[in-house]
């Protein structure tokens, strides 16, 4: 599955190869009304309306473009219009001198428009056919299955026709080369940005890691003094009542808050529940200690038909329990509703509460970006929509297909 954002990304890049092509045809288009100008050479010549009719292609396409909801209907809707293309481009090269003038140089910018926006093996086949039907044109003329059309009438060599020159200077240096300029920075603009955002999310990640490695240090900071300073003190006080043949009772109901304490400092890590019974229960047990501690009624609706893959239920499971965390230390409310549940093969997680809510430009706590990253990193997506005084909701979105989705996707 494809991210939205990429698809929508996508698109519109591709609705910018649309303006790139107008721009080019239409800088054509007017070298060619030169041309003839110049030359006399008749309207009906196709050196004008070829790129005319090309220029006028680009509408329908644009209208194509912006219906699809896909990645896979966009580029095949990207292919259609690339093989179109070349069975025009075909036909008006055999009407503007075939082999004999420098018709092959129409398909450029299909064969770089095609190998840099579609997938490998559709940008092959374009190409492939490119070749196929320039060949077949050729070998056509050259056994006289077809009539050869010549551009020029051939009243003297070519270096000493007028039209001839001015055609191939105006037509071939400035209509193709002026426009192929245009076309290589506006690609090599979209591999700067592109670069510009890959180092950005590098110093990103890399200043995550940072704080990643500091919080982990801090989180075996915290479970070393819970484990000395509650858990080891709790078993020293046994031993002492035990040596001291003091109140066998009073030593059992020790040991039972050192268990309580060592079950909650292992549910705080990775519940047991969420490997022996699945995501459901564990998510329910957090719920209840979440209320216990605070006070906080936490309401939990799981709806899913069967297990998910660990890394899938661990990742639910991280991002509702940091959410909690977040919600007890900063946003002082009073009901909190967790929802999980299948849709179409996606894993929505909802966690929404009645609380103060907060500035939605503010920078996520290094838990919730860790969650994100998690989230991202196998083709899902996170958002946290708030207002102040509205409340919070976040929403995980997690692309899963189960067995009971392989047969619908």
């Amino acid at each position: 599955m494809v991210p939205e954002r990429d698809f929508a990304e996508l698109k519109a890049t591709v609705l910018k190869t649309v303006m790139a092509r107008r721009i080019t045809l239409g800088a054509f288009s007017a070298v060619a009304l030169i041309v003839i100008f110049l030359t006399k050479i008749s309207y009906l010549n196709p050196l004008f309306y070829a790129p005319l009719v090309w220029f006028l292609l680009t509408f329908p396409f644009k209208y194509l473009i912006e219906r699809q909801a896909s990645p896979t209907g966009l580029h095949w809707a990207h292919a259609g219009f690339f093989i179109v293309e070349i069975f025009l481009i075909t036909g008006l090269i055999h009407l503007m001198g075939g082999s004999e003038w420098i018709g092959i140089v129409f398909y450029i910018f299909t064969v770089i428009y095609a190998n840099f926006f579609l997938p490998e093996l559709q940008g092959y086949l374009i190409t492939g056919l490119v070749v196929l039907l320039y060949s077949g044109l050729v070998i056509l003329e050259y056994s006289g299955a077809i009539p050869h059309r010549s551009l020029f009438p051939p009243y003297e060599a070519p270096y000493r026709n007028l039209a001839y020159n001015l055609t191939t200077i105006l037509a071939g240096a400035v209509g193709v080369y002026a426009p192929l300029s245009y076309t290589v920075r506006a690609f090599t603009e979209i591999y700067a940005r592109k670069n510009r955002e890959l180092r950005g999310r590098e110093e990103e990640l890399s200043h995550l890691s940072r704080r990643i490695l500091s919080a982990q240090e801090d989180e075996r900071r915290r479970i070393a003094r819970v484990l000395h300073d509650e858990f080891g003190q709790i078993l020293a006080a046994v031993k002492l009542e035990l040596a001291a043949g003091g109140d066998p009772a009073r030593a059992q109901g020790m040991i039972d808050r050192a268990i309580a304490q060592a079950r909650d400092l292992a549910h705080s890590l990775r519940p047991p529940l969420l490997d022996e019974l699945g995501l459901g229960p564990s998510l329910r047990r957090l719920g209840r200690m979440v209320e216990e501690a605070g006070g906080m009624e936490v309401n939990v609706e799981v709806g899913l038909s069967g297990r998910l893959p660990r890394e899938h239920e661990g990742l639910i499971f991280s991002a509702a329990q940091e959410a909690l965390r977040n919600i007890e230390a900063h946003a002082r409310a009073r009901h909190v509703e967790i929802s999980v549940k299948d849709e179409e093969g996606v894993i929505l997680l909802t966690v929404a509460d009645d609380g103060v809510g907060f500035d939605p430009d503010a920078i996520p706590g290094l838990g919730l970006r860790g969650i994100r990253e998690r989230v991202e990193g196998i083709g899902g997506r996170m958002e946290v929509s708030s207002r102040p005084g509205e409340g919070t909701i976040l929403a995980v979105e997690v692309p899963y297909v189960g067995d009971e989705n392989r047969d619908r996707r």
